[in-house]
This record gives C-alpha cells, sequence and structure tokens, in this order.
C-alpha cells in the first residue's frame, strides 16, 4: 500500500509553523545579542536570512512576536515538566520531579530564558502596563505546587505549613535560579538543584519524620 499524502493544507500547516519557530528563534538570538530595545524586525529577519516581510506574514508586528516567543517558551517548559512531574509517586516526590526539572529546562535553555525575562520586562499592552506581569499569570504558575503541598499535608506526608507561601518560596528560588544562570556563566545548576531539593525536603518534612 501507498502512505496516504498529507493533505496540501496540513503540509503548508507544518511549514509554516516551522517557519514560524525559526523566526523565534532567531529574535531570541537578536535580542541575546542587543537587548529588547534594540530587536527590531529588520535585524530580526537579517539574523534568520528572510526578508521583513517574511515576518510581517507570520506575525501581527513586534509585539504579537514577543508574545508568541513568550508563549512558546512557557509551552516546551510545560511540555519537559509536566510529564517528568505527572510520572512521580506521591507528593514528594512529585515536588523533587518538579524542582529538578524546572531546574533542568533553565540550565539547557539560559539563552531563551534570559530572552524571555527581557521581554516579559519590557513588553506592555495598549495601556502601558506589563504584559505578562499579572497577578493571574503568577496565579496560573503557582496553583499546582499549592495542590502539591495541600495533597501531601492531606495524607501525612509534609508537615504543617502555609501551602500558597511555600509554594512562593519555591517559585522564588526557581525563579533565582535562572536570574543567575543569566548572569553567572559558571553557575553550578546541577549544585544548587541538589541544595534546593534538600532545603525545601526539610522545610516541608513532617515533624519527626527523618526518613
Amino acid at each position: 500500500m501507498r502512505p496516504e499524502k498529507h493533505p496540501t493544507g496540513q503540509r503548508k500547516s507544518f511549514i509554516e509553523e516551522a517557519r514560524r519557530r525559526q523566526i523565534i528563534a532567531s529574535a531570541v538570538e537578536v535580542i541575546s545579542e542587543v537587548g529588547y530595545g534594540n530587536a527590531s524586525l529588520a535585524r530580526i529577519a537579517e539574523h534568520a536570512g528572510i526578508s521583513k516581510g517574511v515576518i510581517s506574514y507570520h506575525f501581527e508586528g513586534k509585539d504579537d512576536l514577543m508574545t508568541q516567543l513568550v508563549i512558546q517558551l512557557y509551552v516546551s517548559a510545560a511540555e519537559c515538566i509536566a510529564p517528568r512531574v505527572a510520572a512521580a509517586v506521591g507528593p514528594r516526590d512529585r515536588l523533587v520531579a518538579y524542582l529538578e526539572s524546572n531546574l533542568a529546562f533553565i540550565d539547557a535553555n539560559t539563552k531563551y530564558v534570559a530572552a524571555l525575562v527581557d521581554v516579559v520586562t519590557n513588553l506592555r499592552d495598549t495601556e502601558g502596563h506589563p504584559r505578562f506581569a499579572s497577578a493571574d499569570g503568577e496565579r496560573d504558575i503557582i496553583v499546582p505546587l499549592v495542590d502539591i503541598m495541600t495533597e501531601g499535608q492531606r495524607i501525612g506526608e509534609f508537615g504543617e505549613f502555609d501551602p500558597l507561601l511555600m509554594a512562593k518560596s519555591i517559585r522564588d528560588a526557581i525563579d533565582g535560579a535562572a536570574a543567575r544562570a543569566v548572569r553567572e556563566p559558571d553557575f553550578g545548576m546541577d549544585a544548587y538543584s541538589a541544595h534546593i531539593g534538600r532545603l525545601f525536603d526539610l522545610a516541608t518534612r513532617k515533624a519527626g519524620n527523618n526518613d
């Protein structure tokens, strides 16, 4: 039997998605080299070896391109982290998997993380407010951690603490590692990951449980 041919529409969508990813990757490189403010569409097009019109075909403008850059990185992170957390058995192992997979993703994608921080810091909506720095955005990230904390307390794996404050502390430790990885080329992520793992294991441990 002959393999079925993909419909033209599907083939076109695949090619367009590949082009969009190429443009986003070039935007990351340009931001890393010259910063968000100097990352014009013309510079990004030159880096990608395409015309500025090709970028305009795929994105509505610089703001749209930068928005999609942030979204793509969050999606990529979720695709890396979520399966590892889901495969872990029990809240304590899920917490370890969450910490290790987040830090491993940052270590493997430092340039993308640096570009994301630059974009999130500078990108504004039509009213001049930061587009991504919102309480709702933080809540979406924090809630899964709070659920792990709450479940661990419910079944007796974790001790008594405020699940929301603990979740925020964990996120701050992860985000702090991202900032250090960007600033310090020789930052030891493996050692930091082991250190943070021990720290939050002790912080969440039930009193009297030394296992």
